[in-house]
């Protein structure tokens, strides 16, 4: 591992082709200690031991846009996509339940083609299949479903969403997530570390934005990806070929990552409207605080919520 000092800030250039760049409020540093869960993660092949990856996303794709990069340099990643990811919510006759699986069945073959140039194979992809913008109401079951995956995959680390108020399907992700990991522990299995990405809507609910909107997390992991993962990324996003608008529309230089802040999610995640009020989700703040507290209460009827 390089390390250098560029304008009072550090660089340091990993093995497998990615800048890390690890950004603090008080310092930017790359720390070489005992392996921890970001060494893991993130270090070179000389610092990270085999780690055993879940990457919990709400629909096929997001894994690639917000995270393709550093996928590809782990040894051992299993992908769960929680709902199929098809943008359509007609009616539900037969011939738009057709056409829905249709869709869905076309997206996940060119999901597990893109995933393949990263080396994780259809054995390792799992799909819940769970309508567009549906994850919401299916919150306790969602947490109790996720549970069960990861105490059978047993992954040392989890990447997913944050809670943003970006995406009704990225929300729910997000507590299903948080959720599940809080029911492992309450029944004597140590959870894995956690980790979000950095990926939400545009305002208008067009194309995404590699980023997170502000909060109080104090430190984020920026990825920067060389000619050689650049190229790696174009070729994924070109497997998605009823989704063209990929590479034009998401950046293929960096991917950014962070340890979650404390979450309250029957609280609204940030000022103002949120993200997905703005392009007709059919959800709003209220009501997904209701959901949220509805779920609560079926899997921790003894707790108030909290993260």
């Amino acid at each position: 591992m390089i390390d250098l000092k560029v304008r009072g800030q550090r660089f340091a250039h990993c093995s497998r082709g990615l800048f890390l760049v690890r950004e603090s409020r008080r310092r930017l540093m790359v720390r070489r200690t005992k392996r921890s869960a970001h060494t893991e993660l993130f270090g070179s092949r000389d610092l990270a031991r085999p780690t055993r990856c879940a990457v919990i996303v709400a629909h096929p794709n997001d894994e690639v846009i917000g995270a393709g990069g550093l996928i590809s340099r782990l040894p051992d990643v299993t992908v769960l996509h929680v709902t199929d990811g098809v943008a359509d919510n007609r009616d539900s006759s037969s011939l738009a339940n057709s056409e829905r699986e249709k869709t869905a069945s076309q997206l996940r073959q060119e999901c597990g083609t893109a995933l393949a140039l990263a080396n994780v194979n259809n054995e390792h992809i799992v799909d819940f299949g769970v309508a567009w913008r549906q994850a919401p109401l299916q919150l306790a079951e969602l947490t109790r479903r996720i549970a069960a995956f990861l105490k059978q995959k047993e992954p040392d680390i989890v990447l997913t969403h944050p809670y943003e108020g970006g995406h009704p399907d990225h929300d729910a992700t997000a507590f299903a997530t948080h959720a599940a990991l809080r029911l492992l522990q309450r029944n004597g299995f140590k959870p894995p570390s956690i980790f979000e990405i950095a990926l939400h809507p545009a305002r208008d609910g067009n194309g995404r934005v590699l980023d997170f909107l502000p909060s109080s997390a104090a430190e984020t992991t920026t990825l920067m990806l060389d000619k050689k993962a650049r190229e790696l990324k174009r070729r994924m996003f070109a497997c998605f070929s009823t989704q063209p608008e990929l590479q034009r529309e998401n950046s293929l230089g960096r991917e950014r990552f962070r340890r979650p802040p404390r979450y309250n999610f029957e609280a609204p995640p940030n000022e103002g409207n949120l993200i997905y009020e703005g392009f007709g989700s059919g959800l709003n703040g209220s009501e997904w605080r209701s959901l949220v507290s509805d779920a609560w209460s079926s899997l921790f009827p003894d707790e108030q919520i909290a993260h």
